[in-house]
């Protein structure tokens, strides 16, 4: 369990790096860049909780009989789905948010998960080159 949460941990702080940097180039082309910084934490923040309750929900799942685990992450999907519904939706209305951040922000984890588990992978070019699929 402790090699889990410093994955996450990783994730975590790489997401809020690459944010940072996200943030501070948008703030030479994006106004108001408060809103901005806004709509970046918001959807960061958002993306994050949702990437710990996928964990919750897929980390209980394992314990149940196949059709109730199936019912029981369909029902967590859509919810995590609605969560990220509703912050699309307050930032778009609100003033104080930046919508293009919060997208951002909400995007930026599954960016970071790409680079940490499939762009460092070496063999996976080299087959995607070669052509060649791995057995």
């Amino acid at each position: 369990m402790d090699e889990i949460l410093d994955t996450q941990k990783k994730i975590a702080k790489q997401v809020i790096l690459f944010n940072s940097i996200a943030g501070l180039a948008g703030s030479f082309f994006l106004r108001p860049v408060s809103a901005l910084w806004m709509g970046l934490l918001f959807g960061t923040l958002i993306s994050l909780l949702n990437f710990r309750l996928l964990y919750l929900t897929l980390n209980r799942a394992v314990t149940m009989a196949p059709a109730k685990a199936q019912k029981f992450t369909t029902f967590r999907y859509l919810i995590r789905y609605l969560l990220t519904a509703v912050v699309i939706v307050v930032s778009l209305r609100s003033p104080n948010i930046h919508t293009l951040g919060t997208v951002i922000g909400l995007l930026m984890i599954k960016l970071v998960v790409l680079q940490q588990n499939l762009f460092n992978d070496s063999k996976y070019f080299k087959n995607i080159i070669s052509g060649k699929e791995e057995k």
